[in-house]
């Protein structure tokens, strides 16, 4: 191992809370600040898809950093928003007043999203979002995936396809989601794309996201006899609604749903093998933007890598490839800027073009890696999985993706 490569495994190792990549030349940096929540309740989001970040910073910079600005390396600040909205909008406004960073990235969930738009409409600074499902400033893109073209599209296509081409009986749904920005936004796009298939509302469950159990919604579901449910789920909502429907014994209805709610590898450690395995893995189907067997090489090749690096403690998921493929989208912007300055790396967002089998390339896309006007990926498409009992993801949906065929209806 060279000399270079056993500082840069080091530092990434050390993880620590201000994270830097020196420069060789002072005149040759480009700041940025990376606002993420590594404290406080979406942790888990920043704790696995940080340390990858910054491994794949170090590289871009060990490899020749921004060729366009004659090598200029990426120099990082970690802040910790303690994944409060309020938080996320001074960390940002500290980052940029005082540490003159030229753009912003991080998980940057909707909510703190809508906090941070203000800030960034006044300073005019680009932020990248690895999660946001909305912009609301002219300076936020994001990478994760759009309520309607993204969320909605890809749950109400697989239901239709279930029926078309499967044979699956699906007549009636239930929309069963969190109650949250994100979770409502999806809801009335999945309502009306469900709707347009000739599918049958039977009623809502929206999720109180601050309730200790989600046995009430659960029998309030069961009360409505859907043929499926459809919606978008976190994590801890996923979790309890499982646990209910576990408990009740509940298998009549498919569950179907996006996305960490119910692909999440968490559910197996915070449900437990048992509970897990009798619902996960039957009648359920999962809607996710990263499976490990998925036929696309470039992710299993940064895979392998993140692996081989020993960069994670626990298993690899869906924030450790949303903070690769953001690695490659700021190398990708900034060549296209050329330039520090805020506003040329804002416009440079609409350059980025990273197609499909690019080796860049980690999201699964078909369509590859671009902003639309709404500054949303252009092709905001997802997967749709099932479990097996050993913890694999199977990939049934798109064709293009596919790994296995859907289980029968029922099982």
């Amino acid at each position: 191992m060279s000399q270079l490569s056993k500082w840069v495994a080091s530092a990434v190792s050390a993880c620590a809370i201000v994270s830097a990549v020196p420069a060789l030349a002072a005149d040759k940096v480009v700041k940025i600040g990376a606002v993420q929540s590594m404290s406080g309740a979406y942790a888990a989001y920043a704790e696995e898809g940080q340390p990858v970040f910054d491994y794949l910073i170090q590289k871009i910079n060990a490899e020749g950093g921004i060729k366009s600005m004659g090598g200029a390396k990426i120099e990082l600040i970690l802040a910790d928003d303690s994944s409060q909205p309020a938080r996320t909008a001074a960390e940002a406004r500290r980052l940029i007043t005082q540490e003159n960073v030229s753009m912003l990235v991080g998980t940057i969930l909707s909510g703190q999203m809508l906090a941070l738009s203000p800030v960034l409409d006044e300073l005019k600074v680009p932020a990248l979002s690895w999660w946001a499902a909305g912009s609301k400033s002219p300076y936020i893109y994001s990478l994760g995936f759009p309520y309607d073209r993204g969320y909605a599209k890809t749950m109400a296509d697989y239901a239709d396809w279930l029926v078309k081409e499967k044979g699956y009986k699906l007549k009636t749904v239930a929309m069963v989601y969190s109650n949250y920005e994100a979770g409502q936004q999806v809801n009335k796009y999945l309502t009306e794309r469900l709707k347009a298939k000739g599918f049958e509302i039977v009623g809502e469950v929206p999720l109180d996201v601050k309730a200790q159990d989600q046995t009430a919604a659960m029998v309030r579901l069961r009360s409505l006899k859907p043929d499926f449910t459809a919606g978008l789920l976190t994590p801890r909502d996923g979790q309890l609604l499982l646990r209910a429907r576990h408990s009740l014994n509940y298998h009549d209805s498919l569950f179907l749903g996006g996305t960490a709610g119910f692909a999440d590898m968490s559910l197996w450690r915070e449900l437990g093998p048992d509970i897990a395995k009798a619902t996960l893995t039957h009648n359920l189907y999962a809607m996710t933007g990263f499976a490990t067997d998925a036929q696309m090489p470039a992710l299993t090749a940064i895979i392998k890598e993140i692996k081989d690096k020993k960069l994670l403690k626990g298993d690899i998921g869906q924030a450790a490839i949303q903070a690769a493929q953001a690695a490659m989208v700021v190398q990708a912007t900034l060549e296209a800027a050329g330039s520090t300055e805020p506003e040329k790396i804002a416009q440079a967002f609409s350059k980025v073009n990273i197609p499909a089998g690019d080796p860049r390339m980690f999201l699964l896309k078909a369509d590859g890696l671009s902003f639309n006007d709404d500054r949303l990926l252009n092709d905001g498409g997802a997967v749709m999985i099932q479990w097996t009992e050993d913890r694999k993801q199977e990939v049934v949906f798109p064709k293009v993706f596919a790994t296995t065929e859907p289980r029968p209806q029922g099982q």
